[in-house]
C-alpha cells in the first residue's frame, strides 16, 4: 500500500495522518516528533514558538484562538519569554490539553492570520498585558503600529471601552508607545531614559539644513540638538556604510548637534547610559532632572 507523504513543513494531527493510512506507531519513529499528544511534525522541523502555536491550534476546537503572547507571535511580534502556546475561548466548558495554556474570555474577537485563528490585535495586546513586562508590552504596541495592525486612535478607543484583565497596564503602555518607533532596542533605550525621569524623546525625526535632509535620528531632543542612537550593527556594516554614517554625524555636529551612541554591550550598564545622557542634557540646557531609579525601573532594566 502506497501512502501519501506527510507534510515536512508544518504540523499535522494524528487523525489527519490516520486518514492517510498512518498509525500512531508509525509516527513514533525517528522521522517524526510529537509536539502535543495528538499533533506531530517532521523531525527535521525546528521546535519554534510559532510551530508550537500552530500545533496548539490544531489540537484545540475551532472555537479556540491563539491569544496573549501567542497571538502577537502570529502577527510577527515576538516578545516575552513564555514559550508555551496560549489559546482562548468564550465557551464555558473546561479545556485541558497538556502543553497548552488555555484561557476563558468574556468575548473572543478573532482574525485569520495566514490561515490560523488569532485574537484581534487590540485584544491580543490587552491579554498579553497580563504576562508581559511594561517594556515588552510597549515594544509590542510600537511593533503593532509599525506593522499597521492597529492605530493609536483605534487602540485608545478599544482600551477605553474594554475592562478585561491587563487593561490598566495596556492603557499605560499606550501612553508610553510611539507610532514612529522602528525597532525594539530603540524602544528599550527610550523607555530606559523616560522612565528614569528624563524628558520625552522624539522618535525617528529627519533633520537637515537649507540643502535638504542630512540625517534621520533614532531618538532626539530637537530643542537642545541632542541625538541618541542605538548601534547594534557595529560588526554588520560595510566600510562604505560606516563612512556614510561618519560623514552624516560630522555634518550634524557642524550644525550644533551632539551625538550619544548606545551599543548593545552598554545595555548591561543601564544607569551609566542614563547618567551619560543626563550629563549632556544638563550641559545643553543648564539643568536636568535627577534620574529616578525606583523599584519599577530597577526591575525593568537591571
Amino acid at each position: 500500500m502506497t501512502r501519501p507523504p506527510l507534510p515536512s513543513d508544518r504540523p499535522f494531527t494524528l487523525a489527519w495522518a490516520a486518514s492517510r493510512g498512518y498509525t500512531r506507531r508509525m509516527l513514533q519513529g525517528r522521522r517524526f516528533q510529537m509536539l502535543l499528544p495528538t499533533v506531530y511534525a517532521s523531525a527535521d522541523l525546528e521546535l519554534t514558538r510559532r510551530l508550537m502555536i500552530e500545533a496548539a491550534l490544531l489540537a484545540t476546537p475551532d472555537h479556540c484562538v491563539a491569544s496573549h503572547q501567542s497571538a502577537l507571535a502570529l502577527y510577527g511580534i515576538d516578545v516575552g519569554d513564555d514559550l508555551l502556546p496560549h489559546v482562548s475561548t468564550a465557551r464555558q466548558e473546561p479545556l485541558r490539553i497538556r502543553g497548552v495554556t488555555t484561557h476563558r474570555l468574556a468575548a473572543v474577537k478573532s482574525r485569520d492570520v495566514d490561515g490560523w485563528r488569532a485574537l484581534s490585535p487590540e485584544l491580543a495586546l490587552s491579554t498579553a498585558a497580563t504576562q508581559l513586562s511594561l517594556v515588552d508590552l510597549v515594544i509590542a504596541v510600537d511593533s503593532s503600529y509599525q506593522r499597521r495592525l492597529v492605530t493609536p486612535g483605534r487602540l485608545d478607543h478599544f482600551l477605553h471601552h474594554h475592562h478585561g484583565a491587563g487593561v490598566r497596564k495596556a492603557r499605560r503602555a499606550l501612553h508610553l508607545a510611539s507610532d514612529r518607533a522602528e525597532s525594539p532596542r530603540e524602544t528599550y533605550v527610550r523607555l530606559m531614559l523616560e522612565l528614569a525621569g528624563l524628558p520625552p524623546l522624539e522618535c525617528n525625526v529627519s533633520y537637515g539644513d537649507e540643502d535638504g535632509v542630512i540625517a534621520r535620528i533614532d531618538l532626539s531632543w530637537s530643542r537642545w540638538k541632542i541625538a541618541i542612537e542605538y548601534d547594534g550593527r557595529q560588526h554588520g556594516l560595510s566600510l562604505a556604510q560606516r563612512e556614510r554614517d561618519v560623514r552624516r554625524r560630522e555634518q550634524m555636529e557642524r550644525l550644533g548637534w551632539v551625538f550619544i551612541v548606545v551599543t548593545a554591550a552598554q545595555l548591561a550598564r543601564p544607569r551609566d547610559i542614563v547618567l551619560r545622557v543626563r550629563a549632556v542634557l544638563e550641559s545643553r540646557q543648564g539643568w536636568a532632572p535627577v534620574p529616578r531609579f525606583d523599584d519599577e525601573w530597577r526591575a525593568l532594566f537591571e
